[in-house]
């Protein structure tokens, strides 16, 4: 199958590594690509184009050099503190994922796949289970408010062009080298101060649910391969709940002299529910947190 992926980091050339395993072909949309990192991903050097997901003339462009059968949407600002400002936010997460679907419905693609995330889930306590029918609410911030809106965008172009729909909420991803924002970037700035032998600084949430990069390259990977589906949207997380604690035990496990301590915890977030994801789409995680962040160790000192 050809597959065209906007967005070479971390989520995307992980998805481009499974996918490539399973006979895909495999091509980039990026703006800044880094094509050292992708190959150290990927074992492969996989076709880049270069380009901006806001410039609808050059995603079309790549459309049809490519002629993809299904497109994995990745490219967002995410995180609310690299978003400048409301328009520049909307603009990308929004506006680009318009264009998006414009060039899917324009290249006649037969499947979008698209990155969503658990923060279009309204505030709950972390008892509660977050399943896909849950209420939503932007809590006035722009990605989250962005991905609630893309969603509504992307189901309407789907039902009135007809076009193979399927979204991914994410949970809270953690991987080799490139989390860009999310709760995954405490466990990334804790794992490296840690492997330099700095005292590591847990900015980390009380609870939230992670799920390793590869675990979660193979939930996408089978959202773009699985049909017919029977919803177009999936929770994919880890199937547990991370507390603190769980993060602190499993780098001193890692890590025995360790020097950690406790910054600003954000308020506690619930666990997802993958039951969907998992009797649909065969979605089964196989990285509990201490594996993932041992792979995750492995994969920066093969560098």
């Amino acid at each position: 199958m050809r597959v065209l992926i906007t967005g070479a980091g971390l989520i995307g050339s992980h998805v481009a590594a499974e996918l490539s395993s399973r006979g895909d072909e495999v091509t980039f949309f990026d703006v800044v690509p880094k094509p050292e990192y992708v190959q150290h991903v990927t074992g492969k050097d996989l076709p880049l184009i270069r380009g901006d997901i806001c410039d609808l003339a050059a995603l079309m462009d790549a459309f049809l050099t490519v002629r993809p059968e299904c497109v994995i949407h990745l490219a967002a600002s995410v995180g609310e503190s690299n978003i400048p400002n409301l328009y520049a936010g909307f603009q990308v997460n929004l506006g680009a994922t318009l264009n998006v679907a414009e060039a899917v419905r324009l290249a006649g693609v037969r499947r979008l796949v698209h990155a969503s995330t658990q923060a279009v889930y309204q505030d709950a306590d972390a008892g509660e289970l977050l399943r896909e029918d849950s209420p939503q609410d932007g809590r006035g911030r722009v990605y989250n408010a962005s991905k609630v809106a893309c969603e509504h965008v992307l189901r309407t172009y789907a039902a009135r062009q007809a076009f193979e729909l399927v979204m991914l909420r994410f949970a809270g991803v953690y991987g080799y080298r490139a989390v860009a924002g999310g709760p995954g970037v405490a466990v990334q700035e804790a794992v490296w101060a840690a492997m330099a032998g700095d005292a590591a600084v847990l900015n980390a949430y009380e609870t939230v649910d992670f799920v390793y990069v590869k675990d979660l390259a193979d939930g996408i990977a089978r959202a773009a391969h699985t049909a017919p589906l029977s919803h177009d949207v999936y929770n994919l997380g880890s199937g547990t709940l991370t507390t603190v604690e769980d993060v602190e035990a499993a780098l001193h496990a890692i890590f025995p002299d360790v020097r950690l301590s406790r910054g600003t915890l954000t308020p506690a977030r619930p666990r997802m529910d993958i039951t969907r994801a998992h009797a649909e789409l065969g979605y089964a995680p196989e990285y509990k947190l201490e594996a993932g962040l041992r792979d995750y160790i492995a994969e920066l000192n093969r560098e």
